[in-house]
């Protein structure tokens, strides 16, 4: 049964990655609860200090780096961020013709201007075509920023992703399947190739832990919500019937963060990502291909930093071992 608790455990999240505010339209009134909310939160924070340790003894021993993942094909890196490109650029694509902007919260009805969802097509196609991918990386940097003062700075820290992503194509381009580049780009950004995956790797995790917060441990009533409409609570299915709603949420969100948080820190990534792309994938049993297609860049994030690791930069165990 404690192995049994220890998996269940583990699988959480991979109902947490729902669309953004758990299918939730509009905003929700606070939840209230009895509950021990700051004991919960302090269980899970012993518990988020002891992976990170263990996290950190791996990469230490060099043990489940996985290095055995990295493809040997000259190129094969990048080869691997043309098609990151081309598949940010579908999904701000499709993102646009759903009348919303970077995710499914910042829509036309939530007050996003119709031409910034417009640009954001635009950006997306030439990022799919390969038209000059790296000035659309600057202006989807700066659309970014813009929205920081549009729509405020929680919801797009949310969206930090789409920094981190616009930073990794700017640097690496869409060079092997670009119709039109603009070269002296290229050319400023090679002494930066060996940034472009930690950038990456920090826009995921920042997304990841910021999310385990803002849409779960400090809103919990959107989960709740879900939660009543759809009976996914399966720890109390096992047996743990004082496994609340609530707690389930609060425990969403924590292990979410965690995975944001061994991102962030660049320890044991590939392993990281191994167990991340198998969350993201349980949810596609369950909601069918709208899911794939809200969470299409944060897979191929996750499949490239699987790949290819954490990177050189930015890590907070350094080992002489290549990665």
């Amino acid at each position: 049964m404690r192995l049994l608790f220890a998996l269940s455990v583990l699988i959480l999240p991979g109902f947490a990655f729902a669309h953004t505010r758990w299918f939730a339209h509009g905003s929700l009134a606070p939840l209230t609860t009895t509950e021990p909310t700051a004991l919960y939160l302090t269980v899970w924070a012993l518990i988020a200090a002891f992976i990170v340790a263990v996290g950190v003894w791996l990469e230490h021993k060099q043990v489940f780096q996985f290095n055995f993942l990295r493809p040997k094909a000259s190129h094969a890196f990048e080869r691997a961020a043309s098609t990151f490109s081309m598949v940010v650029g579908s999904f701000l694509m499709i993102a646009a013709t759903h009348d919303y902007l970077f995710s499914p919260n910042l829509s036309h009805q939530d007050g996003i201007p119709p031409v910034l969802i417009i640009f954001q097509f635009v950006l997306g196609l030439s990022f799919l075509l390969g038209i000059f991918a790296r000035v659309s990386a600057l202006l989807l940097g700066g659309l970014w920023l813009l929205c920081v003062f549009a729509v405020g700075l929680v919801p797009m820290l949310e969206d930090i992703w789409v920094l981190g992503s616009a930073a990794f194509i700017f640097i690496m381009g869409n060079d092997y399947f670009s119709i039109v580049k603009v070269r002296i780009l290229a050319h400023l950004a090679k002494p930066y190739h060996s940034y472009a995956l930690p950038l990456l790797r920090l826009g995921t995790g920042a997304t990841l832990l910021v999310l385990g917060f803002t849409e779960k441990i400090l809103a919990p009533e959107f989960g709740a919500n879900f939660l009543q409409q759809y009976d996914w609570n399966f720890m109390q299915h096992l047996g743990f019937t004082g496994y609340s709603d609530y707690l389930f949420v609060l425990s969403a969100g924590s292990v979410e963060a965690l995975f944001g948080l061994i991102f962030i820190l660049g320890i044991v990534t590939r392993l990281n990502a191994l167990v991340v792309a198998v969350f993201f994938s349980i949810p596609l049993f369950l909601l069918g291909p709208i899911e794939l297609a809200g969470h299409v860049p944060h897979f191929a994030a996750v499949v490239l930093l699987l790949l290819f690791g954490a990177g050189e930069h930015w890590k907070l165990v350094r080992t002489k071992r290549l990665r």
